[in-house]
């Protein structure tokens, strides 16, 4: 299946409309796409005019959020929030934003699925791109979600990015959201609605220069923490080729060390070079001489 196309519209929080719902008359900046740019809107008794033209009913606007960290994208005048409900997999997804213009998360039956602690999701991306020293040919961004990491990898590290994702759900909530329109957009991008664990069992060895591993937690995947998946990642990776691998920090006020355990499998699976980076593992798949 192939991934959504990207649907340019117009994205305000559930604050911004508040702002707009209170305000009796005359203009207001706001931004229009969750805090990248800003323009005027217009107020008026019985609607507002927003900055790209459209006219949407105070009515429509009050009954499309609960929130102010909602997300609420408008076409032809009309707001809906931005939220699916999937019966079969029985989990609802929405695009969150936790402060005025800071880049928002996702939230799949309640939890994020970036941390919101002390940083911006965009922010939290860019840390982990960091950890990955710079080098040219083609990263694989296994588990996509809003795409933040696979833009920065674009951007910067790689000459080109295949980026995976699983559930069509998250790739829809990306496809309406602001910040994730180079995921789209950017020519050195590679989309795939796919499973990795499907994928990696067909992709030729040695594709890739590095793969960029950010799985969710190992509470909710823990197939992806696991060492034949490794030995499978080590497969695709070039003799040399980089592996990161977030871990996050589950566990650790009970004491555990799951970065330890990922570590050690990592090793058993064939990696060299394993050390701890920023929240997470890097390690290389050996060189051959």
């Amino acid at each position: 299946m192939s991934p959504p196309e990207w649907k340019k519209t117009t994205v305000i929080s559930g604050r911004t409309a508040r702002r707009l719902l209170d305000l009796d008359g005359g203009h207001i900046k706001i931004s229009p796409d969750l805090g990248k740019t800003t323009g005027l809107a217009t107020a008026h008794p019985a609607y507002v005019a927003l900055p790209d033209g459209q006219e949407v009913s105070k009515d429509a606007l009050a009954d499309s959020f609960s929130d102010p960290e909602d997300c609420i994208e408008i076409r032809q005048g009309t707001p809906s929030k931005i939220y699916f409900y999937d019966e079969e997999r029985r989990k609802y997804y929405k695009l969150f934003q936790s402060a005025a213009g800071r880049p928002p998360t996702i939230v799949i039956n309640g939890a994020t699925m970036h941390s919101i602690v002390d940083m911006d999701p965009w922010e939290g991306a860019e840390r982990k791109v960091a950890a990955v020293p710079a080098r040219g040919g083609q990263c694989w961004d296994t588990c996509c979600g809003l795409g933040y990491s696979a833009q920065l990898l674009a951007a910067g590290p790689f000459d080109h990015v295949l980026s995976t994702e699983v559930d069509p759900n998250v790739l829809a909530v990306a496809a309406l959201n602001p910040w994730s329109e180079g995921l789209f957009s950017r020519a050195n991008i590679e989309l795939l609605h796919a499973d990795l664990l499907e994928f990696v069992e067909d992709c030729p060895e040695r594709r890739f220069a590095c793969v960029f591993h950010d799985p969710p937690t190992i509470y909710q995947a823990g197939d992806l923490y696991s060492r034949r998946l490794y030995e499978a990642l080590r497969r695709v990776l070039r003799p040399g080729g980089l592996l990161y691998h977030y871990v996050g920090a589950p566990g650790q006020r009970l004491g555990r060390d799951l970065a330890g355990g990922v570590m050690r499998r990592l090793h058993d699976a064939g990696f060299c070079e394993t050390r701890r980076v920023h929240d997470g593992v890097l390690c290389a798949r050996p060189r051959e001489y």
